[in-house]
């Protein structure tokens, strides 16, 4: 070490502070270079300003350690006007440098230009540092002049080419390396220029001992070299480094590609822009049924479905555009069947240039399949397959909001017996009636017009003709239905009401349409069947009427507007009072007396027939109760049931808590059934009508010979009596059929042994008619309507018969 310290006349301590100032101010230029790589262009500019003061001071600053290590002689005016001048060149020689190296790209043009810069920089500062404090020793020796100025230049542009692969280096861990090995380098072979240059420009005896064997110029030399090596190694070897790991990357992806590509549960492809496929993956074969050998030798075209081959070829010129497209086609595999596919296309970019189209193919066929069901049910009803409520209402909607408005009817069907036909043999025979109550509709109408079902028995038809022939498909509906219906083997018999509302004339909107219709409808139902009628306005005032008495039927139980009234029932061969018939009236406070016609279905349809009955049978017990002490103790109270009360689980149990509470007995009670209550749920029904009979009450079939019994039937029901309906009774002395009817059902009964009871009778023929045929006991209007029970007392002292 001491040998080579001898080879040079310096001050070391000076050389020592230039060496750490070189470093220093390397690593901050560096450092610059990476941070700058993250900011914004105003924060970059800040520090491409803030670090070329620095470096232009610190440039100056190692000139000036360098050359008082040497120990020159100079004026202190001199050396003020030498360092402005010279921190001045070197602070904007660093600005243009460092700006061109973090704005541009490392092209061949910007790395000269800046290698040249900033090599012209370090000779300017250098030889007029030389020229100032070293004038009286100045000795020109070109050919170590051109080699200095030849190293000066390879240092310049290997600086330069190292800040350009700091500046695109990726791996933030290499950072602190790079900027520490970086400044070592660059600082140690920037201090050993100036001495390289005293070669060429100084007395060479002004610093080295020329007595030494060994040339000094050699040593710095090989320090500038080596320094030089390393600013090129460094970069150059992580270059290799990080294009080894990209080579493992490259591979790492191309296997990923590989699997997402041929493991996708989609099809993958590629096409080139002559439209044949470059790579599919094993699904898009699955999907056409060509192997990949045969897909790669076609075009996309040959596999897409005749119809949609022109939508194909042009979402694929529109990617080859650069556009990015989802579209739904229809494939043609090579068995001719066909698919539908969801596919997504994407341009194929190389170097800037589009090459191809890449894309993604979903099967959605049974997704589609799937949605079409979806959306048929969504409108369409699916016992009957009729259009629904949904797809009549968006129809009706359509019509309404055309530019045209069209007249237009809207029909509101429901069929009249459906309901009993329903509770006498089953849901599942309903349906069955539905379906061919849709289907006879659909053989009118023939698809001119929407019929649909709206629920229940109710259908509706959309009729997009003008009114006068409304009236004509109302009649062609009607008359279809006078054929019975066929179910299995059985005929079933249909009448239907049909209520029509007309647009514009009877609503505006929908809503108003419906209701109007169905106003109509029910109209049509509480005057006959088997008819239609048109909207009219005074059918609104009918429903408002009707809705009014449900409101006021709530209020009714509670206010005690309800009474009993009471028919009695005589036995003419005794020629005495057997009971009563208890009947509930309503005394409206606003109305009066409304008879049980007008209320009694409304009650059943709101659930209030159940309170209803369980009152007024409570006041008949109490009543006849009564009457028994008055009267004598074989007189009866007969109390009508609906099938609604009837089928509550706890209605035996109800029965017995009455008569137990009121203290009746229980033969004085008797309850009176329908005919097609006692064919509903047969076995249940049955079960009940025995379990009342244990208690002791009398059972009796109301309105006998208006449904659908069989004597086979008849014989398992444990009732007692057959009331026999008013409508034969009304026309018994002139219809011979009437009468006939009358006779078989007094006939069985006697085989059945049951008695037999006539309602209805009104005249003293009936009443002869009725005696003739041994049938005795009576009730009718020929002895009294039903009257409130303070006129029976009346009646029971006047009566005589």
């Amino acid at each position: 070490m001491n040998s080579l310290l001898s080879l040079y006349n310096i001050e070391y301590l000076y050389t020592l502070s230039g060496f750490i100032l070189s470093l220093l101010s390397f690593y901050v230029g560096i450092s610059v270079v990476i941070v700058i790589k993250k900011e914004d262009h105003f924060n970059s500019n800040k520090w491409i300003i803030l670090n070329s003061i620095f470096m232009g001071l610190s440039f100056y600053a190692i000139n000036l350690l360098v050359n008082l290590s040497v120990s020159p002689a100079s004026s202190m005016k001199v050396y003020i006007l030498h360092a402005i001048i010279l921190i001045l060149l070197s602070g904007l020689n660093s600005y243009g440098i460092f700006r061109n190296v973090t704005q541009n790209t490392m092209q061949h043009r910007f790395h000269l230009s800046n290698g040249l810069s900033l090599a012209t920089g370090i000779l300017v500062v250098f030889s007029a540092g030389n020229l100032v404090y070293f004038n009286g020793v100045i000795s020109f020796y070109p050919l170590h002049l051109v080699l200095a100025v030849i190293v000066i230049i390879g240092f310049a542009m290997c600086l330069v080419r190292f800040l350009y692969l700091i500046k695109i280096e990726e791996k933030l861990n290499y950072y602190k390396g790079l900027k520490l090995t970086g400044a070592f380098a660059a600082g140690t072979a920037f201090l050993c220029l100036p001495y390289l240059l005293f070669y060429g420009m100084i007395d060479q005896t002004t610093f080295s001992n020329p007595s030494e064997k060994f040339d000094p110029y050699l040593v710095s030399l090989a320090f500038i070299l080596i320094c030089i090596g390393g600013l090129i190694y460094i970069p150059d070897r992580l270059g290799i480094i990080r294009q080894m790991e990209q080579s493992e990357r490259l591979a790492k992806n191309e296997q990923q590609f590989q699997s997402l590509f041929h493991h996708n549960p989609d099809a993958v492809f590629s096409i080139n822009t002559e439209g044949r496929f470059i790579s599919v993956n094993y699904i898009a074969s699955e999907y056409t049924g060509y192997s990949i050998s045969e897909l790669k030798k076609m075009t996309f075209d040959e596999v897409i479905s005749p119809s949609d081959v022109a939508l194909a070829r042009g979402m694929f010129h529109r990617s080859l555009k650069g556009e990015v497209h989802q579209f739904e086609v229809k494939i043609q595999t090579k068995k001719k069947d066909h698919k539908e596919l969801y596919i997504s296309t994407v341009p194929i970019m190389i170097s800037g240039k589009i090459v191809g189209v890449y894309g993604i193919a979903k099967d959605i066929t049974e997704n589609n399949r799937a949605e079409k069901m979806i959306h048929y049910l969504a409108y369409h009803d699916e016992l009957t397959s009729l259009p629904n409520r949904r797809y009549f209402n968006e129809k009706l909607n359509g019509l309404l909001q055309g530019d045209e408005h069209e007249a237009f009817a809207v029909m509101l069907i429901d069929f009249d017996r459906f309901k009993r036909i329903n509770d006498l043999f089953g849901h599942e025979f309903g349906d069955r009636v539905l379906q061919a109550i849709g289907k006879r509709l659909e053989q009118v109408l023939n698809g001119r017009f929407v019929v649909a079902r709206l629920g229940g028995d109710e259908f509706t038809i959309l009729v997009t003709e003008e009114e006068q022939h409304v009236a004509r498909i109302a009649k062609q509906v009607l008359e279809s239905f006078q054929q019975p219906l066929l179910i299995d083997t059985q005929e079933c018999l249909l009448t239907a009401s049909i209520g029509i509302s007309l647009y514009p004339h009877h609503g505006s909107d929908a809503a108003e349409l419906l209701k109007h219709a169905d106003m109509a409808m029910y109209d049509v139902k509480d005057k006959t069947t088997n008819n239609f009628a048109f909207y009219i306005e005074e059918m609104s005032n009918q429903t408002l009427h009707k809705i009014i008495l449900e409101n006021d039927l709530r209020r009714a139980i509670d206010e005690n507007e309800l009474v009993v009234y009471y028919q009695p029932k005589i036995n003419t061969f005794l020629g005495k009072v057997i009971g009563f018939e208890a009947l509930v009236r309503w005394k409206h406070p606003n109305i009066g007396l409304i008879p049980p016609d007008e209320f009694i279905q409304a009650a059943e349809e709101t659930g209030l027939i159940i309170p209803i009955e369980k009152w007024v049978m409570r006041q008949a017990c109490e009543q006849i109760k009564q009457w028994h002490v008055l009267y004598e103790k074989e007189l009866t109270i007969a109390v009508n049931l609906s099938q609604r009360h009837f089928n509550q689980e706890d209605i035996v149990c109800t029965i017995h808590t009455i008569l137990t509470e009121v203290g009746l007995e229980p033969e004085s009670l008797e309850i009176e059934i329908t005919e097609s209550m006692a064919m509903f749920n047969e076995e249940e029904t049955i079960e009940k009508l025995h379990k009342l009979r244990e208690l002791g009450l009398e059972i009796s079939m109301d309105d006998f010979g208006t449904g659908y019994s069989s004597l086979n039937y008849m014989k398992k029901l444990p009732i007692n009596r057959l009331k026999i309906d008013r409508l034969f009774i009304k026309d018994i002395t002139n219809s011979s059929c009437d009468l006939a009817v009358v006779t078989t059902i007094i006939s069985m009964a006697r085989h059945l042994e049951l008695d037999i009871i006539a309602e209805g009778v009104e005249t003293e023929e009936q009443l002869s008619v009725l005696k003739g045929l041994e049938c005795y006991e009576v009730q009718g209007y020929l002895y009294s309507k039903p009257i409130p029970a303070k006129e029976i007392e009346e009646f029971m002292e006047t009566y005589v018969v």
